[in-house]
């Protein structure tokens, strides 16, 4: 017996209709996936600004610390390999003391870089005014 007119009609019909229940499902995986990139890359943006900032604190202390031990504290370039952070870049840290014998105040400029030379690093600075010791001694 041949399959009337009206049977095929149903079929291509059922066809259809699964092909675009199909399409909508690959769509809305899709966008899933899309979300789930796009959240990835903001999550490793966030702990690569935590890790510059934290970067940024610990060369602050640093300074703090090597500037009350040496006298002629003048600045440093301190790189810190990736083994050492959590989060598999390195970091690279500019610290450096400026000073006018006339100004009361010396300049701490500290620069911090995460992860250091990366097309997307996060770099933070902070400037501090600090006591010029020369001056202070002399009042």
């Amino acid at each position: 017996m041949k399959p009337s007119f009206h049977c095929r009609r149903c079929q291509g019909s059922i066809l259809i209709a699964a092909l675009v229940c199909l399409l909508i499902i690959v769509a809305i995986i899709g966008s899933m996936l899309a979300a789930a990139l796009t959240a990835g890359r903001q999550l490793r943006a966030e702990r690569d600004l935590r890790q510059c900032e934290l970067l940024l604190q610990a060369a602050a202390d640093r300074a703090a610390h090597r500037l009350e031990t040496e006298r002629n504290y003048r600045g440093e370039t301190w790189n810190v390999w990736a083994d050492k952070i959590a989060g598999g870049g390195d970091g690279k840290v500019t610290i450096e003391l400026s000073s006018d014998p006339q100004e009361k105040y010396q300049r701490l400029t500290i620069i911090a870089e995460y992860p250091a030379g990366c097309e997307t690093s996060i770099r933070r600075s902070r400037i501090f005014h600090l006591p010029n010791k020369q001056t202070s001694a002399q009042e």
